[in-house]
């Protein structure tokens, strides 16, 4: 469960054929070694369906955090880890209905 002051992002990641498990340790990778101040949680995921599809949902403490780092991360080597991808990421900032 988030607070109203936290926002949710879905990251969505394709892999080009063949190159799955390299997407797959590319994505916990970044996740895993890169400092990320204000991520309060990150789950990842695999489509059953489709094991080149890489999902990722995240909270942070607020969406500044979240511009922040993907400003850092496209100007500190993202496009190293997306030559695995059939396009860029896709990330989705979501709010909470109901």
């Amino acid at each position: 469960m988030t607070d109203q002051h936290t926002v949710t992002v879905l990251i969505e990641i394709h892999a080009k054929p063949g190159q799955e498990n390299d997407a797959r340790i590319a994505l916990l990778h970044a996740i895993q070694t890169s400092a990320k101040p204000g991520l309060v949680s990150s789950t990842e995921y695999e489509d059953s369906n489709d094991p080149g599809a890489f999902y990722a949902i995240q909270v942070w403490e607020n969406t500044a955090a979240f511009d922040a780092h993907m400003r850092d991360a496209a100007e500190n080597g993202m496009s190293e880890a997306t030559q695995v991808l059939r396009e860029p990421p896709r990330t989705t900032v979501l709010h909470t209905i109901g």
